[in-house]
C-alpha cells in the first residue's frame, strides 16, 4: 500500500512537473510575438507553480519595466529555489527602482560565490562609478584588467574612473588610455580621451596624431570632425578649419560651437560679413553669451562701425557680470536682523545695481531707505519706480508701495515741501 502510494505521489509531480514545462514552452512560443499581458496570464493561471515558472514571470515583468512585479515573483522563486542567478535578476531590477544600496549588496553576496563572474564584476564597478564610489570602482577595474588583459574595454573604463578624481588621476588616466588603445589600435573611445590628453597638454603632434587616428577609423565622427576643426584653427589653419566646420554642418551638427567656430575663422580670415553672419546666428541660439558680443565687436570694428562695436563691447561686459543679486538681497537682510540698516542700504543698492531686474532688492531697498532716511524724497523715489516696474509682480508689495506713496505725498504736501 505504501509502495503504491508513493508510486503515486511520483506520478503526480512527474505529470506536474511536465505540464508546466509544457506551458513554459507554450509561453516562450507567445513571448516570441511579444504578446507579454497574454503569456503573464498563461502563467499565472498554475496552482503552486515551480522555481522555473516564477521566475519566467518575474523576468516577463522585468521586460516590461514593472519592477515590482518582478522583485516579488524572484523572491518567491528564491524561497523555493536560492540560485546566484536569481540574486543577479533581483539586483538588476532594485537598481532600475533606484535602489542601488541592495544592488550593490546582492552583486557582492553573488561575487562571493561566484568571484569570476567578471560579467557581473563589470556591472558593480560601472554601478559604482554611478554612486560616485570611484576607488571601488578602480579596484574592480584593475582586477578585470589582469584577469582578462585581452579585453580593451576594461583598461578604458578604469581611464574613465581615473579622470573622475581629477588632478590626482590625470596621468593614470592617460595611461589606462594608451593600455586600452594598444590592446586594440581601433578603440576609438581610447583613441578620442588619448587625443583630449596631448590637447590638454598642448602636445600638438601627438593630439593630431590621434585626432588623425580617430577620423581615419571614422570620417563621419562628430567627435572627431569637432577636434579637428579645433586643431586646425589653433594651428591657423583656416582653410582646413572650414573643411572641417562643413562636414560638421553636413552632419547636420549646428551647435554653437560650430556657428563660433565658423565665426571665429572668418574673423581670422578678415572675412567680417561671413564672421558677423554665423556670430548674429549664435546670438540667436543665446543672447547673454558675452564671448559672441565680444567678438561681434570685433567684426564691427573691423567693418569701421564703431557706435555698433561700442554696443557689442557694453553687452559684453553686462553680460559677463556675475548676478549676484541674490547674494546682496540675503547679505542685506542678515544685516538688518543685526541692526545694521546703513549697511544693510548699500547692500541693497549693490544688489540692485547689479540687476536691475529684481523686485525684491527694489522693494527692500525703498522700505529700508523709508525707515533710515529723515528725507522720505529718497524712500518715495523707490516706491514710485517700484510701482512703475514690478507692480505686477506681488500683491502685497505693491499695496504697501501704492499706500506708503499716497502717505508719504501727503505728509510732504502738509509741511509745504515741494514733491516733482
Amino acid at each position: 500500500m505504501k509502495k503504491n502510494l508513493l508510486f503515486i505521489m511520483i506520478l503526480l509531480l512527474t505529470f506536474k512537473t511536465e505540464a508546466q514545462t509544457s506551458v513554459l514552452k507554450a509561453t516562450d512560443s507567445i513571448l516570441e510575438t511579444g504578446n507579454y499581458q497574454t503569456a503573464l496570464a498563461e502563467l499565472e493561471k498554475i496552482n503552486e507553480p515551480s522555481s522555473e515558472i516564477l521566475e519566467k514571470i518575474a523576468s516577463i515583468y522585468q521586460k516590461v519595466g514593472n519592477n515590482s512585479k518582478a522583485i516579488e515573483y524572484y523572491d518567491k522563486a528564491f524561497v523555493i529555489k536560492p540560485t546566484d542567478k536569481i540574486k543577479e535578476q533581483l539586483g538588476k531590477s532594485y537598481q532600475s527602482i533606484g535602489n542601488p544600496d541592495k544592488t550593490i549588496e546582492l552583486y557582492n553576496e553573488v561575487l562571493q560565490t561566484n568571484p569570476n563572474n567578471l560579467l557581473l564584476k563589470y556591472n558593480l564597478a560601472k554601478l559604482y562609478m554611478s554612486e560616485k564610489k570611484v576607488k571601488k570602482a578602480i579596484e574592480l577595474f584593475n582586477e578585470l584588467s589582469n584577469k582578462d588583459s585581452l579585453n580593451p574595454n576594461y583598461p578604458y573604463q578604469l581611464g574613465i574612473a581615473y579622470e573622475k578624481l581629477g588632478k590626482s588621476g590625470f596621468a593614470n588616466s592617460a595611461n589606462s588610455f594608451l593600455k586600452a588603445y594598444k590592446i586594440d589600435s581601433l578603440h576609438l573611445k581610447s583613441i578620442y580621451n588619448l587625443a583630449k590628453f596631448y590637447r590638454k597638454l598642448k602636445f600638438k603632434d601627438s593630439a593630431t596624431l590621434f585626432i588623425d587616428k580617430g577620423l581615419k577609423i571614422n570620417p563621419k565622427s562628430i567627435n572627431f570632425n569637432q577636434l579637428k576643426a579645433n586643431d586646425a584653427f589653433l594651428n591657423k589653419e583656416f582653410d582646413s578649419a572650414l573643411v572641417y566646420l562643413k562636414k560638421l554642418e553636413d552632419l547636420n551638427f549646428k551647435t554653437m560651437f560650430t556657428y563660433k567656430m565658423y565665426g571665429l575663422t572668418y574673423l581670422n580670415m578678415k572675412n567680417y560679413k561671413k564672421a558677423e553672419e554665423y556670430f548674429k546666428v549664435a546670438q540667436g541660439e543665446d543672447y547673454k553669451d558675452a564671448s559672441v558680443a565680444y567678438n561681434l565687436g570685433l567684426v564691427e570694428k573691423g567693418m569701421k562701425n564703431y557706435k555698433k562695436a561700442s554696443y557689442y563691447f557694453a553687452m559684453s561686459i553686462y553680460y559677463q557680470k556675475p548676478k549676484l543679486d541674490k547674494n546682496y538681497y540675503q547679505l542685506g537682510l542678515m544685516q538688518l536682523e543685526q541692526k545694521e540698516m546703513k549697511i544693510a542700504l548699500k547692500s541693497f543698492e549693490d544688489g540692485y545695481k547689479n540687476n536691475w531686474k529684481n523686485h525684491q532688492l527694489l522693494f527692500q531697498l525703498a522700505m529700508t531707505s523709508d525707515d533710515y532716511y529723515k528725507d522720505k524724497k529718497i524712500a518715495l523715489q523707490h516706491f514710485e519706480k517700484y510701482i512703475d516696474s514690478f507692480s505686477d509682480r506681488d500683491k502685497k508689495s505693491t499695496l504697501y508701495a501704492k499706500q506708503r506713496i499716497k502717505e508719504i505725498k501727503k505728509k510732504l504736501f502738509m509741511d509745504g515741501e515741494k514733491i516733482d
